[in-house]
């Protein structure tokens, strides 16, 4: 046991919830990724950018955040989160400083190349950032853990919906928005969070397992001090021994069901322990009658088909479903990234073809709404796709990978609407809807790789897959800056008539989310066989995972 599970349970409360709080601080960090079309189309006006140099240079952060995963999630399980928060807080103040200095005119900008050097360095530090918090918190929480990390990475899809209105309220109240304030305000908000987060981040662990109360009539909890005690260490801690006093302290409930009661761990059924004035009774099997209702009650008694494994490294790259997982992945979510650096020149395009007298600060606002619009979609579904994975497994018994089509589905339907939307309030419901589907891919698809495939390694498993996501961002959006620009070699938004500039861009976007959707339904059959396997696994060896709570006769 470790250091900190060894703490009494209150302190362990609080340092979690300590850790729950740093962790959202984090992802408040990392959510600045996908502010590029707050500011991106100001700076490309500034320093005469085209359509395909404004794509490389929000993608470098894409770049620079996915293909660096690999190495934070290493690092986040070996030394812990905060050396990570550490880098964020310091790369995320001088990336925007750059920016915001090369577009003042101050700092020299000897090419446009430069910029995705300081892109590549925003995504340097919202991974640092992302990787300490997810991987803190999947470590901290194990049987409302969806919910927990969704929580978490809710506050990613959030941050860029407060940080544009604020924009909004405070960057845009001239004639021409104040872009290198907001800028510096970015450098400053980055080197604050990514701080605090790097002072209460820590990994406090599950804890001791808490006891069944499901005690037979005619029996107590055995105290730990008395002859039982050695049967109770061979497999509780010391902070559980705490629980059976507490449960003596304040009464055994009366009534309580007559289901027999296992030890935790790998018990033989038919066997039964004893000890002086203890007594264990057989484990029932997994298959037989009185296990079936405890079945269907779901993470309270452990028995989780989806789940047998704990690869890392090699073995993880080899294996068949993380290599599925990966493509689905790489073929969905650089949707939510092409979409997210692409929307304000949609935004520019649909205003100003339909308006005789633009204006630069109302355009700036229209897009701010846009991108408000993606960030409240990608928070509600961060938000809420943990709660309702983790509701639809234990009431339902609803398989993780039939979730897993429901998002891919979701992401396909979002382009279809973005795609084809004509005025700016159609493009406001493509925009929320792609929000919505990218954030409730991200926010599953970590519990998923945890549940599937182990915390063991989860950093560096984590790393690995979200590492694809740079590739197809890329892809996306080099299409849609070659579409874009070979339809409008002007450069002029306002000879863009309903969006005709760019909607071929979405046949690739919406045909990478149909693949990603047959990918997933692959996936859902292969997982199937896995849950069948491994039942049929535990069965044979005959493994009744349920905790345990020693009990005497009463007298």
């Amino acid at each position: 046991m470790s250091e900190a599970q060894a703490l009494p349970r209150g302190r362990r409360y609080y340092l979690r919830t300590l850790s729950m709080f740093g962790a959202c601080l984090a992802t408040t960090t990392a959510g600045t990724l996908y502010l590029f079309s707050t500011y991106g189309p100001a700076l490309s006006r500034r320093l005469h950018l085209t359509s395909t140099q404004a794509n490389v240079v929000a993608i470098s952060a894409t770049y620079g955040q996915q293909l660096s995963a690999p190495f934070f999630g290493w690092l986040a399980d070996t030394v812990g989160p905060r050396v990570p928060s550490a880098f964020a807080a310091l790369a995320s103040f001088a990336a925007f400083s750059a920016l915001a200095y090369t577009y003042q005119g101050t700092l020299a900008l000897p090419s446009w190349l430069v910029l995705p050097l300081y892109m590549v360095m925003v995504g340097l530090a919202a991974q640092a950032a992302n990787m300490a918090a997810v991987t803190t918190t999947t470590k901290n929480f194990k049987q409302n853990r969806g919910t927990a990390v969704s929580l978490c990475i809710a506050f990613f899809g959030l941050s860029p919906f407060v940080l544009s209105q604020v924009n909004t309220l405070f960057f845009t109240a001239g004639d021409q928005p104040d872009t290198f304030g907001y800028l510096r305000f970015l450098s400053f908000l980055g080197l604050g969070t990514s701080g605090l987060a790097m002072l209460s981040l820590s990994v406090v662990g599950f804890g001791p397992s808490r006891f069944r109360r499901d005690v037979p009539p005619g029996f107590v909890a055995a105290a730990p001090s008395d002859s039982s005690s050695g049967l109770l260490c061979d497999s509780a801690s010391e902070g559980e021994e705490d629980e059976v006093r507490g449960l003596l302290e304040h009464g055994q409930p009366h009534g309580a069901a007559s289901t027999p009661v296992a030890a935790y761990g790998a018990t033989p059924k038919g066997s039964v322990q004893s000890a002086p004035g203890v007594l264990r009774l057989p484990a029932p099997s997994v298959g037989s009658a009185t296990a079936a209702p405890q079945s269907a009650a779901g993470a309270a008694d452990g028995l989780d088909y989806d789940t047998a494994r704990d690869l890392g490294g090699m073995a993880f790259v080899r294996d068949p479903e993380a290599r599925l997982l990966a493509l689905v992945i790489f073929l969905c979510a650089g949707i939510g990234v092409f979409y997210s650096n692409n929307v304000g020149t949609m935004v520019n395009a649909l205003y100003y073809s339909s308006t005789d007298s633009p204006d630069p600060s109302a355009a700036q606002r229209l897009i701010n709404h846009h991108v408000a619009a993606v960030s409240l979609g990608s928070f509600g579904g961060r938000l809420v796709i943990g709660f309702v994975a983790d509701t639809c497994k234990r009431v339902w018994l609803l398989p993780r990978s039939v979730i897993l089509v429901v998002i891919v589905l979701g992401v396909a339907l979002s382009q279809v609407v973005a795609g084809a939307a004509e005025t700016l309030p159609v493009l406001l419901v493509g925009s929320a809807l792609t929000g919505l589907s990218y954030g409730s891919m991200f926010g599953f698809m970590p519990t998923l790789v945890s549940v599937w495939f182990g915390t063991r390694h989860f950093g560096s498993n984590w790393g690995l897959l979200s590492a694809s996501i740079g590739f197809s961002g890329q892809a996306l959006g080099a299409f849609f800056g070659h579409v874009y620009d070979s339809n409008l070699p002007s450069q002029d938004p306002s000879q863009c008539a309903r969006g005709s500039c760019y909607r071929d861009a979405f046949i690739l976007s919406l045909g990478a989310g149909l693949l990603g959707l047959l990918v997933a339904v692959i996936l859902v059959r292969r997982r199937g066989d896995r849950r069948r396997e491994n039942r049929r696994q535990w069965e044979i060896e005959e493994v009744d995972p349920a905790p345990y709570i020693p009990f005497v006769l009463a007298e």
